[in-house]
This record gives structure tokens, C-alpha cells and sequence, in this order.
């Protein structure tokens, strides 16, 4: 995946860039005849190409390592809601408590808090091998 992306701000060898996210039809209009007004987004990225702000660059990101991640960030909160609301239903039922299925969604809801700390140590893993998904090419 490449994109286009203008530095807006540097600093401690990071860099702000500003990328234009591409829609879901293409980004063309005339492909779909809607009017898409797709918002840019802000990345924060190593600087290793000596860009500066006002530079235009070239952003190369791994296909296999974003949908990886992305595939982790959002299929463990999922898995572990259902895995607590599945299992507290079971057990819930099996005691014979009233109630069980609001029980069981707010357990649910638990485990999917205790989602967000294991993505917390998965980030800080990723963080300390120093895996970039993303990265600087070359300036435009």
C-alpha cells in the first residue's frame, strides 16, 4: 500500500504527516456518482528520510502486517464479549440467579475491559521490537 502524505510538523526524529484516507468506492466520484468528502487523518511516524514540514512524501505501509494488526484489534474485544457474556450465561444458569441475562452482558462488557489491557501489552510489544507497519520512502 502506498500513499501521498505532507509532513506537518517534526520532532525528536517523528514526523506529523497528513494522509488523505481512501474511500470505500475508490475515491473517484464518477465511479459512483456520490460526493465522498473523505477527512484526512494524522499519523505519527518515524522521520527516517529527514523530511520537513511543507515536504511531501512517499508512505509504504505492509499490507500483511496492518491487517494483521487490525485483525487484533478488533477480533479480541469482540471474542472476549462474547466469551464472557457465553460463559456467564452458562454459569449464571446453572445457580438458577434471576436476571441472568443482564448479568451475563455486564460480565460481558468486563471482559471486554480486560480486552483493552491485553491490546495495551500487545501495543507495548509491538512498541519495544520496533515493528513498523509503516514508514517513509522518499521525498516528492
Amino acid at each position: 500500500m502506498e500513499q501521498i502524505g505532507y509532513i506537518r510538523n517534526t520532532s525528536n526524529g517523528m514526523a506529523e504527516v497528513e494522509v488523505r484516507r481512501i474511500s470505500g468506492c475508490g475515491g473517484s466520484c464518477s465511479s459512483c456518482g456520490g460526493s465522498c468528502d473523505v477527512p484526512s487523518i494524522i499519523i505519527k511516524i518515524e522521520n527516517s528520510i529527514g523530511a520537513k514540514p511543507g515536504d511531501y512524501v512517499e508512505i509504504k505501509g505492509q499490507s500483511n502486517k496492518i491487517i494483521r494488526y487490525a485483525l487484533i484489534v478488533y477480533m479480541i474485544p469482540f471474542f472476549m464479549l462474547i466469551l464472557g457474556i457465553m460463559m456467564s450465561t452458562v454459569l449464571l444458569k446453572s445457580l438458577g440467579i434471576n436476571n441472568s441475562e443482564l448479568y451475563s452482558f455486564l460480565i460481558g462488557i468486563v471482559f471486554l475491559g480486560i480486552s483493552f489491557l491485553i491490546l495495551k501489552r500487545i501495543d507495548n510489544s509491538i512498541k519495544k521490537k520496533n515493528d513498523k507497519a509503516i514508514k517513509m520512502v522518499r521525498i516528492l
